[in-house]
């Protein structure tokens, strides 16, 4: 009986939840990110859709009984100043008695009590709404830095000053983590880490720099492929490989990134099929995410590339979301073939079987920080 109370109580959790969404799309409360992920969600949910339409007609007609009430309010208001004018009105007419029959004085009560029960209705619910909305307030957010408000420690300036390869030494606007697909210098991040750069720089774990450029961005999805600029860039053979079939839920995985000068590693598990607000693209992930983890990869303990790192959920410690790798896969088939070689990310996987520190220090080197310029 318990258990089925609790289902039934995470039911209306989640359906207050999803109205509370709706209501702050159609307030125009999202931020740019989150409203990009809500419309696509609609793109791709009819069921979803009719409920937007269901959900803004209602409250059109809240509005609407609002203005009426507010017009007979200043209506009523008028009426003494109307007797105060004319001191002497002249006397009013007395129309007709009329006599109901009981029948229709009973189907008028009738009327009048469903009219008002409706109108109850609308406005505790309303209530409830904003209720809910106040009280809950689970939102999406990217996992990007801002470097602008970072101390760089001292060890990283000595590095850029001695290193041929550093970048500016303004250490940028955003940061976050991007990892190589390919061999001659293409990588995968999140659009919203890049979104609006003037300049793009990559830094590995040696500290090396170098100049990216932006060649395919995808809204929808949040992602971006990024090039080296420098054409002679090659790296050693990827040590990981694109998984193909869906993961299961309790699934093991971990990531590496850059939520500050040096790279992390975390480990985690697949919490849920779908992402933030049921987006089929991506996966919900118990895993330790922080500012500058946007575009880190998330591999299962083979060593197959499962997701890409692209956002948390704000009120809640540990859920993060992370963009499916089918939906990588077909990104990646969108790009010219005589530019990308897509059999670097079909090479054997050289993860498997290996302890987790081997997997760890194998892939560190193909995981790289991004810094914007803009």
């Amino acid at each position: 009986m318990r258990t089925k109370y609790k289902a039934k109580q995470e039911s209306v959790m989640n359906e207050l939840h999803k109205i509370q969404e709706i209501e702050r799309y159609l307030d125009g409360e999202m931020t740019a990110p989150e409203k990009e992920a809500f419309e696509s969600l609609l793109r791709r949910n009819p069921d979803l859709q009719r409920e937007v339409s269901a959900h803004e007609a209602f409250l059109s007609q809240l509005r609407a009984h609002g203005a009426r009430q507010s017009l007979r309010a200043r209506m009523h208001a008028l009426h003494p100043q109307d007797a105060t004018a004319n001191p002497h009105p002249q006397p009013v007419r007395q129309p007709p008695v009329v006599t109901m029959t009981s029948r229709r004085r009973t189907w008028y009560s009738v009327a009048a009590a469903a009219s008002i029960a409706l109108v109850t209705s609308l406005a505790t619910m309303a209530i409830m709404q904003r209720s809910a909305k106040n009280s809950y307030t689970a939102k999406y957010e990217d996992v990007r830095r801002v470097l602008n408000n970072i101390q760089r420690s001292q060890n990283a300036l000595i590095r850029d000053i001695n290193n041929k390869n550093a970048g500016p030494v303004n250490p940028g606007t955003y940061g976050g983590t991007c990892f190589a697909i390919s061999r001659n210098g293409y990588m995968v991040t999140n659009y919203h880490v890049i979104a609006g750069a003037d300049s793009i720089y990559l830094q590995n774990n040696k500290g090396e720099a170098f100049k990216a450029v932006s060649v395919f961005e995808d809204v929808s999805s949040d992602l971006a492929v990024l090039r080296v600029a420098d054409s002679s860039f090659r790296s050693a053979p990827l040590p990981y490989t694109l998984k193909k079939d869906p993961s299961r839920l309790g699934q093991e995985v971990f990531s590496m990134g850059y939520p500050r000068d040096e790279i992390v590693f975390g480990m985690g598990y697949i919490s849920a099929q779908t992402g933030f607000n049921g987006d089929t693209l991506a996966y919900q992930v118990s895993i330790p995410v922080n500012p500058g983890n946007s575009g880190a990869p998330l591999l299962d303990m083979n060593g197959e590339l499962i997701g890409i790192i692209t956002g948390r959920q704000s009120t809640s410690e540990g859920i993060a979301f992370a963009v499916k790798s089918g939906h990588l896969k077909r990104l990646l088939e969108e790009l010219p073939k005589e530019k990308f070689n897509r059999k670097d990310l079909k090479q054997k996987n050289q993860l498997l079987g290996l302890p987790r520190v081997e997997q760890a220090r194998k892939l560190e080197e193909f995981v790289y920080m991004v810094k914007v310029y803009n």
